[in-house]
Parts: C-alpha cells; sequence; structure tokens
C-alpha cells in the first residue's frame, strides 16, 4: 500500500480490565492486577500490537476510577487563575481523600463564578502512559475519562438540570447539575443493582428534583466511542 492509513489506537484503564480497542473493536485485553506495576502489565498489553512504522499510529487513553478522582470544586472569590485552581482541586481531594502524591488537574467543565468539575490523576501515571506511548512509538492523541468524552457531546450548552451517569460493572460514578450549576459528584459501589435503580438511588443521595439522566455504561464489552443514552425518569 502506497498511502498506509493510520491506526488509532484506544486503551482504557478500567475497574477490571486494561484494553487496546482499534476502531471500536476490542482487539486485545487484560485483566488488572492491582498488586502488581501497572507499568508491567500494559507492556505486556502492548506487546500484542503488530509491528507499525514509528510515530504512524497514534493511541488515545481513556482512564476511569480507580485510576482517577472525580471531584466537585466549589466557587471561590479567591482564586482568579487556572493554576490557583489547580491547586485549590488538589488541596480539596487532599483533605477529602487524604490523597498525599502530586496530582495532573484536568477541568471538564468550569465556568466563571460556578463550581468546576475536576478529574485528578496521579502525576506518577500520566508520566507512565506518556511513556508507554513513548515507548511504543505512537503519537500520544490525549488522555481522556469516560465523562470528558460523554460531556464534549452537549458541546458548551450542558443541561440545567441533569444527572450524568457512568455506569461499571463494580461501582458508577455520577456527576448532577441543577440551576446551571454542578451540585455534586460521587461513586457509588452497587454492583447487583439494575441500571435505574442506580439512578434512582443516586440522585436521591443528591437530594434534588427528579432529573433528567443521561448514561454511559463503562463495561469491558462497550465500545469506547459509544454516547451516551438519554434515560426518561420514572
Amino acid at each position: 500500500m502506497l498511502f498506509p492509513s493510520i491506526k488509532r489506537w484506544c486503551c482504557r484503564l478500567q475497574q477490571q480490565h486494561l484494553q487496546l480497542w482499534l476502531n471500536n473493536r476490542l482487539q486485545y485485553q487484560c485483566s488488572w492486577q492491582p498488586q502488581l506495576p501497572l507499568t508491567d502489565q500494559l507492556a505486556q498489553l502492548f506487546a500484542n500490537l503488530p509491528p507499525a512504522p514509528r510515530w504512524r499510529d497514534t493511541l488515545e487513553f481513556v482512564v476511569d476510577t480507580p485510576h482517577l478522582s472525580y471531584l466537585l470544586v466549589p466557587w471561590s472569590n479567591g482564586i482568579t487563575r487556572p493554576a490557583e485552581l489547580r491547586q485549590y482541586a488538589a488541596l480539596l481531594l487532599a483533605q477529602q481523600q487524604d490523597e498525599q502524591q502530586p496530582m495532573a488537574v484536568s477541568f471538564l467543565h468550569s465556568g466563571y463564578g460556578g463550581n468546576a468539575f475536576a478529574a485528578l490523576l496521579p502525576q506518577t501515571l500520566l508520566g507512565e502512559l506518556q511513556q508507554v506511548a513513548k515507548d511504543q512509538r505512537l503519537r500520544l492523541h490525549s488522555c481522556s475519562t469516560p465523562f470528558s468524552n460523554m460531556l464534549s457531546s452537549f458541546g458548551r450548552q450542558l443541561p440545567e438540570n441533569a444527572l450524568f451517569a457512568c455506569i461499571g460493572p463494580q461501582q458508577s460514578s455520577f456527576a448532577c447539575r441543577f440551576q446551571q450549576q454542578w451540585h455534586s459528584v460521587f461513586s457509588l459501589h452497587l454492583p447487583h443493582s439494575e441500571l435505574r435503580q442506580q439512578l434512582e438511588t443516586a440522585n436521591r443521595l443528591a437530594n434534588l428534583p427528579t432529573l433528567q439522566r443521561y448514561v454511559l455504561h463503562c463495561l469491558p464489552d462497550t465500545p469506547p466511542g459509544r454516547r451516551a443514552a438519554g434515560e426518561t425518569p420514572p
């Protein structure tokens, strides 16, 4: 082939699996072993990749809990710069979860005068993912989360009142908006509950009126490019 096509690989770090996808088709996966170094497990996973010209293909990482943390960052009048807001988010995480290691902070959605929705990834893990791409001679396209992929489909116009849910096999994460503000962000361990029951429990725990629901299934057999689906409240 004179002009070989670029392959766009997607590596997902999930609750129970590490996976490699190509064009929304699962190619390789292995079970995540928390007691073993993640770099060794990723090296074993990427050993399955076929030979390819250096730096031709791209790689995206999609990182889910428990490899990262989601956080609601309340608005503070004393913070005026993005760097200060990132430092504030890292401080909140350290206070709430006793997390002491340096964190890379990404805001999934924020705006002046409003609460922010943040994802925090250990700096060491981010460095390891960057090194994986370098070792495999793949161009690192992005490092995202299921929530960031879900919210991007709405553009700048997020729903005024909504419950966003990333449903996992063991643990599910939820983010609630109310009156155009991020209201709460939390995770629940409800592995044996039906979807509607999980959504109703999350809505009730947020202590909010019934919200419109948007669901993204973060299951081992769900393609990473799958769009969030709306769920009609009862």
